[in-house]
Formats: structure tokens, C-alpha cells, sequence
């Protein structure tokens, strides 16, 4: 239920301390201005968010992030891309060679291998 490391055990121990320091008698007190704490921690944090949004859309910035997204997502369009590019520079050496009538370095004679006597 909570992923950040505060498990059924660990709560159980918080509320059986809870109990014994702040007593039965006020723990519901206690609980009711903790939630009233936790909502307006809530309702700030709702409110700052709100302000940063505005502020992205006066800069254009929201703009700027949803271009980025979208490049992210257009990976597909990259993959064609490189392709075409290595293809053209296939054929650009291939054309090269042709013109200075290079040896290509499958077929250049390898030079002889020698092996060292121990």
C-alpha cells in the first residue's frame, strides 16, 4: 500500500506508541488536527502547483515541454532516418572508390602471416 518504506508493521508500532504517549483519551483529538494539518499542506501544495503551471503557459514553456514529449514519442521516425543515412554513405564510398579506383578492404591482399618460433 505505501511505496516508501512505512509498512503495516512499522504503523502498527507508531499508533501502539501514540496510544501510550498521547493516551486514548486525546488521541482522537490529536488525529483530527493532524488531518487538519495534512489537508492544508494539501491545499498549498495544489496551490503552488496551480502557480507553476500558470507560469509555464505565460513563458511557453508548456509549449516547449510538449515538443520535447513529442520528440520523445517520434522515435519510430529516427530509425528510418538512420537507415537512409548510412545507406548514402555507403554509396557515397562506393562512388569514391570507383572514382580512385581504391581496392575495397575485403578484397586487398592480406599481408602474410608469420608465426614467431619459441
Amino acid at each position: 500500500m505505501f511505496d516508501f518504506g512505512f509498512g503495516y508493521t512499522e504503523m502498527f508500532v507508531v499508533a501502539v506508541v501514540a496510544i501510550i504517549v498521547i493516551g486514548p483519551k486525546d488521541l482522537p483529538r490529536v488525529l483530527r488536527a493532524l488531518g487538519k494539518t495534512v489537508a492544508k499542506m494539501r491545499g498549498m501544495a495544489r496551490e503552488f502547483q496551480g502557480h507553476l503551471d500558470s507560469a509555464m503557459k505565460e513563458t511557453g514553456f508548456d509549449e516547449v515541454k510538449k515538443e520535447v514529449n513529442n520528440l520523445k514519442n517520434s522515435a519510430n521516425v529516427v530509425e528510418p532516418v538512420k537507415k537512409k543515412l548510412a545507406d548514402d554513405a555507403k554509396k557515397q564510398e562506393d562512388d569514391f572508390k570507383k572514382l580512385f579506383g581504391e581496392v575495397p578492404a575485403a578484397d586487398a591482399p592480406q599481408p602474410p602471416t608469420t608465426t614467431a618460433a619459441s
